[in-house]
């Protein structure tokens, strides 16, 4: 958590004098982050990908701008809720128009914020690095990934078994579908079997079973 602090404090220091303002900003995404019901989209998230990025730092072109839009992602969520990352992007920008970041930089955020929604190839570089950044869990080891589809399961435990399975078939074949679930060459080199073993095997479960898998594993 510390270092989450101070690595969001130094980055609004870059581009803003006022540390009252900048401590109080942490303190509100703190807040949504730890909010209740968040059992994967989180600080540990936040944290997750912003190692991920660390590790290809020198490829990236807007470095602060992707740290920026990491923060700022997820701040709001509601499983509920189709605009998480419009909400997000207006969040952010809301608070960003008070540092010494011009228009175009806070439009890129923005715009890299808009695309964790998505996940599409894009002609930019940074954005593929950020979504290959948000999606890097589906390559971890399994004993990983099945915590993860734990987490998801429990933030949308409003759902009933039959709603929520329909929509995360749907969700996980879409992924399969793509010649490629990650976008650089990096992020496949490193996850993309893994990924799709992943995939496949939660897909599996779902076939075997008629309750939920998630919670009798």
């Amino acid at each position: 958590m510390k270092h989450l602090e101070s690595h969001f404090i130094e980055l609004y220091s870059k581009y803003g004098t006022d540390n009252k303002l900048i401590k109080q900003y942490w303190t509100a995404l703190k807040h949504q982050y730890l909010s209740n019901g968040r059992y994967y989209h989180n600080l540990h998230h936040i944290e997750a990908m912003l190692t991920e990025l660390e590790a290809v730092k020198e490829m990236l072109v807007n470095i602060d701008l992707i740290w920026f839009a990491v923060f700022y992602h997820d701040v709001i969520y509601t499983p509920q809720s189709n605009s998480n990352e419009e909400d997000s992007a207006i969040y952010a920008r809301e608070r960003l128009i008070n540092t010494s970041l011009n228009n175009k930089q806070i439009d890129l955020i923005v715009a890299l914020i808009l695309a964790t929604k998505k996940h599409e190839l894009h002609q930019e570089s940074d954005f593929n690095y950020l979504v290959d950044a948000d999606l890097s869990i589906l390559g971890k080891p399994w004993e990983d990934y099945l915590q993860y589809t734990k987490n998801i399961r429990k933030e949308y435990a409003i759902y009933p078994d039959i709603i929520y399975l329909s929509g995360r078939r749907k969700v996980l074949n879409h992924f399969l579908a793509k010649d490629q679930v990650f976008k650089t060459h990096w992020f496949q080199e490193r996850y993309e079997e893994q990924a799709r073993a992943n995939i496949a095997r939660e897909l599996a479960l779902y076939r075997c079973v008629r309750i939920d898998p998630l919670n009798n594993t």
